[in-house]
Protein backbone atom coordinates (compact mmCIF):
# COMPACT_ATOMS: atom_id res chain seq x y z
CA UNK A 1 0.00 0.00 0.00
CA UNK A 2 2.36 2.62 0.73
CA UNK A 3 4.72 1.59 -2.54
CA UNK A 4 0.94 2.80 -4.12
CA UNK A 5 0.92 5.88 -2.30
CA UNK A 6 4.17 6.76 -3.31
CA UNK A 7 4.21 6.16 -6.87
CA UNK A 8 0.71 8.22 -7.00
CA UNK A 9 2.16 11.11 -5.22
CA UNK A 10 5.20 10.64 -7.68
CA UNK A 11 2.78 10.65 -10.48
CA UNK A 12 1.05 13.75 -9.28
CA UNK A 13 3.95 15.79 -9.07
CA UNK A 14 4.92 15.03 -12.80
CA UNK A 15 1.58 16.05 -14.09
CA UNK A 16 1.15 19.18 -12.34
CA UNK A 17 4.59 20.48 -11.47
CA UNK A 18 5.74 21.16 -7.88
CA UNK A 19 3.93 22.12 -5.35
CA UNK A 20 2.92 25.98 -5.46
CA UNK A 21 4.21 27.76 -2.55
CA UNK A 22 2.28 29.44 -0.01
CA UNK A 23 2.45 33.47 0.17
CA UNK A 24 3.97 34.14 3.57
CA UNK A 25 1.11 36.73 3.85
CA UNK A 26 -2.15 37.30 2.95
CA UNK A 27 -4.79 40.39 3.30
CA UNK A 28 -8.66 39.96 3.11
CA UNK A 29 -10.40 41.90 0.02
CA UNK A 30 -11.01 44.84 0.41
CA UNK A 31 -13.46 47.34 -1.82
CA UNK A 32 -11.31 49.10 -4.07
CA UNK A 33 -13.33 50.86 -6.46
CA UNK A 34 -17.34 50.63 -6.79
CA UNK A 35 -19.81 52.26 -8.92
CA UNK A 36 -23.54 52.75 -9.06
CA UNK A 37 -23.35 53.34 -12.59
CA UNK A 38 -20.27 53.86 -15.29
CA UNK A 39 -19.57 57.04 -16.52
CA UNK A 40 -16.64 57.81 -18.91
CA UNK A 41 -13.75 60.68 -19.72
CA UNK A 42 -15.89 62.53 -22.68
CA UNK A 43 -14.12 64.78 -25.40
CA UNK A 44 -16.86 67.48 -24.00
CA UNK A 45 -19.49 67.89 -21.88
CA UNK A 46 -21.64 68.35 -25.36
CA UNK A 47 -20.43 64.80 -26.57
CA UNK A 48 -21.62 63.21 -23.19
CA UNK A 49 -25.12 65.30 -23.73
CA UNK A 50 -25.50 64.43 -27.47
CA UNK A 51 -24.71 60.65 -26.76
CA UNK A 52 -27.13 61.04 -23.53
CA UNK A 53 -29.40 62.51 -26.45
CA UNK A 54 -29.02 59.98 -29.16
CA UNK A 55 -29.49 56.77 -26.33
CA UNK A 56 -25.60 55.93 -27.50
CA UNK A 57 -25.19 56.19 -23.28
CA UNK A 58 -27.59 54.81 -21.51
CA UNK A 59 -25.85 54.32 -18.16
CA UNK A 60 -27.62 51.43 -16.51
CA UNK A 61 -27.04 49.25 -19.98
CA UNK A 62 -23.12 49.83 -19.08
CA UNK A 63 -21.67 46.78 -17.40
CA UNK A 64 -18.54 45.52 -16.01
CA UNK A 65 -16.99 42.60 -17.10
CA UNK A 66 -13.32 41.56 -17.65
CA UNK A 67 -10.62 42.84 -16.06
CA UNK A 68 -6.71 43.11 -16.76
CA UNK A 69 -3.72 44.81 -15.28
CA UNK A 70 -0.57 46.52 -17.31
CA UNK A 71 1.91 48.92 -15.87
CA UNK A 72 -0.26 50.99 -13.27
CA UNK A 73 -3.30 50.66 -15.47
CA UNK A 74 -6.28 48.15 -15.02
CA UNK A 75 -7.97 47.79 -18.42
CA UNK A 76 -11.83 46.97 -17.89
CA UNK A 77 -14.19 45.52 -20.84
CA UNK A 78 -17.72 46.62 -21.49
CA UNK A 79 -19.23 44.25 -23.50
CA UNK A 80 -22.39 45.44 -25.72
CA UNK A 81 -25.51 43.45 -24.40
CA UNK A 82 -27.45 46.48 -24.63
CA UNK A 83 -27.97 49.38 -26.50
CA UNK A 84 -26.28 52.60 -25.28
CA UNK A 85 -22.50 50.86 -24.62
CA UNK A 86 -19.97 54.31 -26.04
CA UNK A 87 -17.29 52.16 -25.75
CA UNK A 88 -16.47 48.56 -24.83
CA UNK A 89 -12.76 48.48 -23.73
CA UNK A 90 -11.67 51.51 -21.56
CA UNK A 91 -8.91 51.72 -18.83
CA UNK A 92 -8.43 53.30 -15.03
CA UNK A 93 -5.61 53.71 -12.97
CA UNK A 94 -5.14 51.08 -10.46
CA UNK A 95 -4.09 53.09 -7.53
CA UNK A 96 -6.78 54.96 -5.99
CA UNK A 97 -7.00 59.20 -6.56
CA UNK A 98 -9.02 61.20 -5.09
CA UNK A 99 -12.30 59.05 -5.90
CA UNK A 100 -13.30 55.44 -5.29
CA UNK A 101 -15.75 55.81 -8.50
CA UNK A 102 -13.04 56.80 -11.36
CA UNK A 103 -14.28 57.87 -14.87
CA UNK A 104 -13.63 55.13 -17.66
CA UNK A 105 -10.98 56.42 -20.36
CA UNK A 106 -11.83 54.53 -23.66
CA UNK A 107 -9.25 52.53 -24.67
CA UNK A 108 -7.30 53.33 -27.02
CA UNK A 109 -9.51 55.89 -27.86
CA UNK A 110 -12.87 56.89 -28.55
CA UNK A 111 -12.45 56.27 -32.00
CA UNK A 112 -11.19 52.90 -31.80
CA UNK A 113 -14.80 51.83 -29.66
CA UNK A 114 -17.01 53.30 -32.68
CA UNK A 115 -20.16 51.06 -33.31
CA UNK A 116 -20.19 49.69 -36.69
CA UNK A 117 -16.70 50.52 -37.95
CA UNK A 118 -15.12 47.60 -38.54
CA UNK A 119 -11.45 49.02 -37.60
CA UNK A 120 -12.40 49.54 -34.01
CA UNK A 121 -13.81 47.22 -31.11
CA UNK A 122 -17.32 46.14 -31.22
CA UNK A 123 -18.10 43.61 -28.72
CA UNK A 124 -15.13 43.00 -26.16
CA UNK A 125 -15.81 40.48 -23.54
CA UNK A 126 -12.59 40.01 -21.80
CA UNK A 127 -8.78 40.65 -22.48
CA UNK A 128 -5.45 39.03 -22.14
CA UNK A 129 -2.24 40.78 -21.62
CA UNK A 130 0.90 38.04 -22.06
CA UNK A 131 4.13 38.08 -20.61
CA UNK A 132 5.56 40.07 -23.66
CA UNK A 133 3.29 42.85 -23.02
CA UNK A 134 0.53 41.72 -25.73
CA UNK A 135 -3.09 42.67 -25.11
CA UNK A 136 -5.29 40.00 -26.87
CA UNK A 137 -9.03 41.20 -27.27
CA UNK A 138 -11.91 38.89 -27.88
CA UNK A 139 -13.86 40.97 -30.12
CA UNK A 140 -17.20 39.26 -30.82
CA UNK A 141 -18.30 41.64 -33.66
CA UNK A 142 -22.09 41.22 -32.55
CA UNK A 143 -23.41 43.22 -30.43
CA UNK A 144 -27.21 43.88 -28.36
CA UNK A 145 -26.82 39.86 -27.68
CA UNK A 146 -29.52 40.50 -24.66
CA UNK A 147 -31.54 42.55 -27.01
CA UNK A 148 -34.32 41.06 -29.45
CA UNK A 149 -32.38 41.75 -32.36
CA UNK A 150 -28.67 41.00 -31.72
CA UNK A 151 -26.44 43.06 -34.98
CA UNK A 152 -23.34 41.39 -36.23
CA UNK A 153 -21.40 44.31 -37.07
CA UNK A 154 -18.34 42.60 -37.99
CA UNK A 155 -16.20 39.74 -37.66
CA UNK A 156 -15.41 38.17 -34.67
CA UNK A 157 -11.76 38.61 -34.29
CA UNK A 158 -8.92 38.38 -32.12
CA UNK A 159 -7.33 41.98 -32.07
CA UNK A 160 -3.78 42.64 -30.94
CA UNK A 161 -2.30 45.32 -29.34
CA UNK A 162 1.29 45.96 -28.25
CA UNK A 163 1.12 47.87 -24.73
CA UNK A 164 5.22 48.01 -24.76
CA UNK A 165 5.41 50.34 -27.97
CA UNK A 166 2.96 52.73 -26.64
CA UNK A 167 1.26 53.30 -30.13
CA UNK A 168 -1.67 50.99 -29.39
CA UNK A 169 -2.30 50.00 -32.77
CA UNK A 170 -4.97 47.48 -33.64
CA UNK A 171 -4.20 44.15 -34.95
CA UNK A 172 -7.40 42.33 -35.80
CA UNK A 173 -6.86 39.11 -36.77
CA UNK A 174 -10.87 37.80 -37.92
CA UNK A 175 -11.66 33.98 -37.57
CA UNK A 176 -12.68 32.15 -40.84
CA UNK A 177 -16.18 31.25 -40.90
CA UNK A 178 -15.10 27.66 -40.73
CA UNK A 179 -14.17 27.80 -36.98
CA UNK A 180 -16.17 30.48 -35.80
CA UNK A 181 -19.85 31.66 -36.66
CA UNK A 182 -20.65 35.60 -36.41
CA UNK A 183 -24.14 34.83 -36.28
CA UNK A 184 -24.37 32.00 -33.02
CA UNK A 185 -20.90 32.12 -31.65
CA UNK A 186 -19.79 34.15 -28.20
CA UNK A 187 -15.92 34.28 -27.58
CA UNK A 188 -16.41 34.84 -23.77
CA UNK A 189 -12.66 34.27 -22.09
CA UNK A 190 -9.68 33.08 -22.91
CA UNK A 191 -6.01 31.91 -21.70
CA UNK A 192 -2.52 32.80 -23.95
CA UNK A 193 0.27 30.31 -23.90
CA UNK A 194 3.61 32.29 -24.85
CA UNK A 195 5.19 28.66 -26.27
CA UNK A 196 5.79 27.49 -29.64
CA UNK A 197 4.11 29.96 -31.47
CA UNK A 198 2.12 31.76 -28.90
CA UNK A 199 -1.24 30.01 -28.58
CA UNK A 200 -4.48 31.51 -27.32
CA UNK A 201 -7.02 28.68 -25.59
CA UNK A 202 -10.42 30.64 -26.03
CA UNK A 203 -14.49 29.34 -24.50
CA UNK A 204 -16.91 30.26 -27.27
CA UNK A 205 -19.95 29.63 -25.38
CA UNK A 206 -22.68 29.39 -28.13
CA UNK A 207 -25.75 28.18 -27.11
CA UNK A 208 -25.65 25.83 -30.39
CA UNK A 209 -21.97 24.98 -31.11
CA UNK A 210 -20.08 25.15 -27.59
CA UNK A 211 -16.73 24.16 -27.87
CA UNK A 212 -12.74 25.59 -27.61
CA UNK A 213 -11.15 27.40 -30.26
CA UNK A 214 -7.39 27.38 -30.57
CA UNK A 215 -5.74 30.41 -32.37
CA UNK A 216 -2.00 29.84 -33.28
CA UNK A 217 -0.01 33.63 -33.49
CA UNK A 218 2.72 32.29 -35.51
CA UNK A 219 0.57 31.76 -38.70
CA UNK A 220 -2.39 32.82 -37.65
CA UNK A 221 -4.30 29.94 -38.10
CA UNK A 222 -7.40 28.79 -35.60
CA UNK A 223 -9.80 25.77 -34.90
CA UNK A 224 -12.05 24.46 -33.02
CA UNK A 225 -12.51 21.66 -30.71
CA UNK A 226 -15.59 19.99 -29.13
CA UNK A 227 -16.95 18.07 -26.20
CA UNK A 228 -21.06 18.12 -25.59
CA UNK A 229 -20.21 16.70 -21.85
CA UNK A 230 -18.09 18.63 -20.42
CA UNK A 231 -18.63 21.80 -22.29
CA UNK A 232 -22.66 21.98 -22.07
CA UNK A 233 -24.27 23.53 -19.62
CA UNK A 234 -26.45 21.29 -17.01
CA UNK A 235 -30.19 22.04 -16.41
CA UNK A 236 -29.71 21.41 -12.43
CA UNK A 237 -27.02 23.87 -12.63
CA UNK A 238 -28.81 26.44 -14.67
CA UNK A 239 -31.01 28.31 -11.85
CA UNK A 240 -28.88 31.03 -10.03
CA UNK A 241 -30.02 32.96 -7.07
CA UNK A 242 -28.25 35.23 -5.97
CA UNK A 243 -29.65 37.87 -2.56
CA UNK A 244 -32.97 36.82 -3.50
CA UNK A 245 -32.82 37.08 -7.28
CA UNK A 246 -33.32 33.96 -9.20
CA UNK A 247 -32.25 34.03 -12.87
CA UNK A 248 -32.23 30.94 -15.34
CA UNK A 249 -28.84 31.15 -17.29
CA UNK A 250 -28.52 27.82 -19.27
CA UNK A 251 -24.70 28.99 -20.44
CA UNK A 252 -22.18 26.54 -21.75
CA UNK A 253 -18.34 26.45 -21.36
CA UNK A 254 -17.08 30.07 -20.04
CA UNK A 255 -14.21 30.03 -17.54
CA UNK A 256 -10.66 29.15 -18.34
CA UNK A 257 -7.67 28.94 -16.76
CA UNK A 258 -3.49 27.54 -17.47
CA UNK A 259 -1.96 25.93 -15.35
CA UNK A 260 2.31 26.36 -14.82
CA UNK A 261 4.17 23.92 -17.36
CA UNK A 262 5.28 20.71 -16.45
CA UNK A 263 7.31 17.81 -17.69
CA UNK A 264 5.99 14.38 -19.48
CA UNK A 265 6.83 10.99 -18.54
CA UNK A 266 8.78 11.21 -21.86
CA UNK A 267 10.27 14.41 -20.34
CA UNK A 268 8.32 16.97 -23.12
CA UNK A 269 6.69 20.14 -21.46
CA UNK A 270 2.91 20.19 -21.67
CA UNK A 271 0.21 22.51 -19.53
CA UNK A 272 -2.94 21.74 -17.78
CA UNK A 273 -6.10 23.69 -19.59
CA UNK A 274 -8.86 24.31 -16.74
CA UNK A 275 -12.57 25.08 -17.82
CA UNK A 276 -16.18 24.71 -16.70
CA UNK A 277 -19.59 25.89 -18.08
CA UNK A 278 -20.91 28.64 -16.20
CA UNK A 279 -23.99 26.59 -15.93
CA UNK A 280 -22.69 23.42 -14.23
CA UNK A 281 -20.96 22.52 -11.11
CA UNK A 282 -18.00 20.53 -12.36
CA UNK A 283 -14.25 21.39 -13.26
CA UNK A 284 -12.61 19.96 -16.34
CA UNK A 285 -9.26 19.68 -17.17
CA UNK A 286 -7.36 18.33 -20.71
CA UNK A 287 -3.66 18.74 -21.22
CA UNK A 288 -2.50 21.67 -23.67
CA UNK A 289 -0.81 19.06 -26.06
CA UNK A 290 -4.28 17.86 -26.94
CA UNK A 291 -6.18 21.29 -27.85
CA UNK A 292 -2.95 21.80 -29.93
CA UNK A 293 -3.65 18.82 -32.23
CA UNK A 294 -5.24 19.98 -35.33
CA UNK A 295 -6.62 16.58 -36.36
CA UNK A 296 -9.02 16.72 -33.21
CA UNK A 297 -11.03 19.15 -34.34
CA UNK A 298 -13.47 17.14 -36.41
CA UNK A 299 -17.04 16.52 -34.97
CA UNK A 300 -17.73 16.45 -31.94
CA UNK A 301 -16.02 14.32 -29.10
CA UNK A 302 -12.99 13.46 -30.75
CA UNK A 303 -10.79 15.25 -27.06
CA UNK A 304 -13.51 13.06 -25.25
CA UNK A 305 -11.02 10.33 -23.75
CA UNK A 306 -8.33 13.01 -22.81
CA UNK A 307 -11.03 15.32 -20.88
CA UNK A 308 -10.98 14.80 -17.17
CA UNK A 309 -14.12 15.57 -14.60
CA UNK A 310 -12.13 16.80 -11.15
CA UNK A 311 -14.95 16.87 -9.60
CA UNK A 312 -17.83 19.02 -8.48
CA UNK A 313 -17.71 22.73 -6.63
CA UNK A 314 -20.20 24.10 -4.19
CA UNK A 315 -21.80 26.44 -6.68
CA UNK A 316 -21.34 27.68 -10.38
CA UNK A 317 -18.43 29.67 -11.48
CA UNK A 318 -18.05 32.56 -14.11
CA UNK A 319 -14.19 33.37 -14.34
CA UNK A 320 -11.18 32.34 -13.18
CA UNK A 321 -7.88 32.74 -12.73
CA UNK A 322 -4.50 30.97 -12.48
CA UNK A 323 -1.29 32.44 -10.57
CA UNK A 324 2.20 31.17 -11.34
CA UNK A 325 2.29 28.71 -8.87
CA UNK A 326 -0.66 26.79 -9.88
CA UNK A 327 -3.02 27.89 -7.05
CA UNK A 328 -6.94 28.51 -8.99
CA UNK A 329 -9.11 31.29 -7.97
CA UNK A 330 -12.66 31.33 -9.03
CA UNK A 331 -16.15 32.59 -7.92
CA UNK A 332 -18.99 30.23 -6.90
CA UNK A 333 -21.39 32.34 -7.52
CA UNK A 334 -24.38 31.50 -5.76
CA UNK A 335 -22.95 31.52 -2.14
CA UNK A 336 -21.15 34.66 -2.61
CA UNK A 337 -17.84 33.30 -2.58
CA UNK A 338 -14.57 33.73 -3.76
CA UNK A 339 -12.32 30.27 -3.92
CA UNK A 340 -9.02 29.00 -4.46
CA UNK A 341 -7.35 25.51 -5.15
CA UNK A 342 -4.15 24.62 -4.93
CA UNK A 343 -3.91 22.30 -8.18
CA UNK A 344 -1.25 20.08 -6.87
CA UNK A 345 -3.88 18.43 -4.74
CA UNK A 346 -7.19 16.76 -5.13
CA UNK A 347 -9.72 19.24 -6.28
CA UNK A 348 -12.52 17.24 -4.24
CA UNK A 349 -10.89 18.46 -0.49
CA UNK A 350 -8.54 21.20 -1.82
CA UNK A 351 -10.78 23.67 -2.24
CA UNK A 352 -10.68 26.87 0.33
CA UNK A 353 -12.96 29.82 0.72
CA UNK A 354 -10.93 32.75 1.15
CA UNK A 355 -13.82 35.40 0.72
CA UNK A 356 -17.72 35.63 1.62
CA UNK A 357 -20.15 38.44 1.36
CA UNK A 358 -23.77 38.32 0.47
CA UNK A 359 -23.77 41.81 0.31
CA UNK A 360 -20.58 42.90 -1.66
CA UNK A 361 -19.59 39.66 -3.79
CA UNK A 362 -22.72 39.08 -5.70
CA UNK A 363 -21.40 37.51 -8.88
CA UNK A 364 -18.03 37.07 -9.03
CA UNK A 365 -16.84 37.63 -12.34
CA UNK A 366 -13.31 37.87 -13.26
CA UNK A 367 -9.67 37.95 -12.22
CA UNK A 368 -6.55 39.58 -12.81
CA UNK A 369 -2.79 40.13 -11.07
CA UNK A 370 -1.26 43.08 -10.92
CA UNK A 371 2.94 43.08 -10.92
CA UNK A 372 3.21 43.76 -6.96
CA UNK A 373 1.24 40.70 -5.86
CA UNK A 374 -2.31 41.93 -5.95
CA UNK A 375 -5.12 40.08 -7.27
CA UNK A 376 -8.79 41.93 -8.51
CA UNK A 377 -11.66 40.52 -9.09
CA UNK A 378 -14.79 42.18 -10.97
CA UNK A 379 -17.74 41.76 -8.84
CA UNK A 380 -21.18 43.22 -11.41
CA UNK A 381 -24.54 41.57 -9.94
CA UNK A 382 -24.86 40.20 -13.36
CA UNK A 383 -28.03 38.79 -12.22
CA UNK A 384 -29.68 41.93 -11.96
CA UNK A 385 -28.24 42.99 -15.60
CA UNK A 386 -29.87 40.37 -17.35
CA UNK A 387 -33.45 41.12 -15.55
CA UNK A 388 -32.95 44.63 -16.85
CA UNK A 389 -33.38 45.24 -12.56
CA UNK A 390 -30.00 47.69 -12.28
CA UNK A 391 -30.85 50.05 -9.97
CA UNK A 392 -28.97 53.38 -10.04
CA UNK A 393 -29.69 53.88 -6.53
CA UNK A 394 -27.48 51.13 -5.46
CA UNK A 395 -24.17 49.86 -5.81
CA UNK A 396 -23.56 47.70 -8.79
CA UNK A 397 -20.10 47.04 -10.38
CA UNK A 398 -17.21 46.52 -7.76
CA UNK A 399 -13.35 45.64 -7.86
CA UNK A 400 -12.01 43.81 -4.91
CA UNK A 401 -8.11 43.64 -4.35
CA UNK A 402 -6.21 41.61 -1.96
CA UNK A 403 -2.62 41.14 -1.44
CA UNK A 404 -1.69 37.20 -1.92
CA UNK A 405 2.22 37.61 -2.79
CA UNK A 406 1.70 35.68 -6.06
CA UNK A 407 2.02 36.57 -9.93
CA UNK A 408 -0.20 35.77 -13.31
CA UNK A 409 0.47 32.47 -14.38
CA UNK A 410 1.22 33.88 -17.66
CA UNK A 411 4.91 34.48 -15.80
CA UNK A 412 5.27 30.92 -14.90
CA UNK A 413 8.62 28.92 -15.17
CA UNK A 414 9.47 28.07 -18.91
CA UNK A 415 10.66 24.99 -19.17
CA UNK A 416 12.89 23.34 -21.98
CA UNK A 417 11.60 20.26 -23.19
CA UNK A 418 14.52 17.28 -22.88
CA UNK A 419 13.26 15.07 -26.04
CA UNK A 420 10.86 16.38 -28.93
CA UNK A 421 7.11 17.02 -27.87
CA UNK A 422 5.24 14.47 -29.21
CA UNK A 423 3.40 15.46 -32.40
CA UNK A 424 -0.25 13.43 -31.82
CA UNK A 425 -1.17 15.07 -28.81
CA UNK A 426 -2.69 11.96 -26.87
CA UNK A 427 0.56 10.56 -24.80
CA UNK A 428 0.87 13.71 -22.24
CA UNK A 429 -3.27 13.59 -22.23
CA UNK A 430 -2.80 9.82 -21.47
CA UNK A 431 -0.23 10.52 -18.12
CA UNK A 432 -3.24 13.09 -16.77
CA UNK A 433 -6.03 10.93 -16.84
CA UNK A 434 -3.34 8.95 -14.99
CA UNK A 435 -2.33 10.83 -12.64
CA UNK A 436 -4.85 11.72 -11.57
CA UNK A 437 -6.64 8.47 -11.23
CA UNK A 438 -3.51 7.65 -8.58
CA UNK A 439 -3.73 10.74 -6.85
CA UNK A 440 -7.55 9.63 -6.29
CA UNK A 441 -6.63 6.36 -5.26
CA UNK A 442 -3.70 7.75 -2.94
CA UNK A 443 -6.04 9.51 -1.13
CA UNK A 444 -8.91 6.63 -0.56
CA UNK A 445 -5.43 5.14 0.34
CA UNK A 446 -4.22 7.02 2.95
Amino acid sequence: MIIVVLLAIVAAAAAQGDQPRKPTHREQFRVIYEWRSIDFEWESPEDRDAYLNSSRYIPQNVLISGINYYENNIFLTLPRMLDGVPATLATIPAFQNETTAPKLKPFPSWKDNAVGNCESLQFVQNVEIDRNGIMWILDNGRIGTLTSRPNSKCPPSIVLIDLKSGENKLERIPFSLDVVNPNTAYLNDLVVDNRDGDFAYITDNSAVDPGIIVFRLSDKKSWKLRDTKSMSSLPEAAIFRINGTTVNLPVNIDGIALGPQFYTEDKAVDRTVYYCPLSSFHLYAINASVLQNESFAVGNGAIGPYVVDLGTKASQTDGMKMDSTGILFFGLIGNSTIAEWNTATDFSIGQRTIARDPNYIQWVDRFSFDDRGNVYVVVNRLHNFVKNQVSLDEVNYRILKSYTGLKSYVFGEDLQPESPVPTHGASSATKLVASMVLLALAHLLA
